[in-house]
């Protein structure tokens, strides 16, 4: 989570500041949002990461196996796709913006990677939890 907010802040940060510390604005994202809908977007990820932590940190958390399924499905189609969006990128695609876009596309994986611990925790313990008492199958 802290990988993704240090994204989003340092994205208008290269719009103020000219340092060769931070990649250019344009750099931090594939064009395929404008910015603003993008920064609405990683507002309400961001939300959704901070309530899930302190959720799992307060111990609220009720593992599903089937939510856990639809996560691990979900996430692995989408680091899958990120990946090979990074991999024809830095190969036969390198005239194309959205496909040499490295940053957001190695954010994606960020998240994609975040996903499928959320799922894999809901699908490995909502399974032991079905199956020490079999009336919480959905």
């Amino acid at each position: 989570m802290g990988l993704f907010v240090v994204r989003v802040v340092a994205q208008p940060l290269a719009l103020i500041i000219d340092t060769p510390l931070l990649p250019r604005f344009e750099s931090w994202h594939s064009g395929v949002l404008p910015y603003p809908a993008l920064v609405i977007a990683q507002f309400l990820i961001i939300a959704w990461f901070a309530r899930t932590a302190a959720r799992f940190g307060n111990g609220n958390v009720v593992p599903g196996h089937r939510r856990g399924g639809f996560f691990l499905l979900f996430a692995s189609v989408y680091f899958l796709t990120m990946l090979t969006r990074l991999v024809l990128g830095l190969t036969i695609y390198r005239e194309s913006r959205w496909f040499t876009s490295y940053i957001p596309t190695v954010f994606h994986l960020v998240l994609a990677t975040w996903l499928l611990l959320y799922g894999h925790y809901h699908y490995r313990y909502g399974a032991l939890r079905e199956a020490q008492d079999p009336a919480t199958r959905s």
